[in-house]
């Protein structure tokens, strides 16, 4: 049950930042937006649950 509530908490997280993150990039003007790569994206991920996953 515990699992479940992190897991939910997290998604909720990731939303959100992503959700940020697109609005911060729209404000940007076209020459200075840039996409990720996926390990950039992989890595930002990791960083982000890692507390959660430590907690635990």
């Amino acid at each position: 049950m515990r699992t479940k509530y992190l897991a939910a908490i997290a998604i909720a997280v990731l939303a959100a930042c992503t959700g940020l993150a697109v609005i911060s990039l729209g404000s940007l003007p076209l020459e200075k937006q840039s996409t990720p790569t996926a390990t950039q994206m992989a890595d930002r991920l990791a960083q982000s649950l890692d507390p959660f996953f430590d907690a635990v």
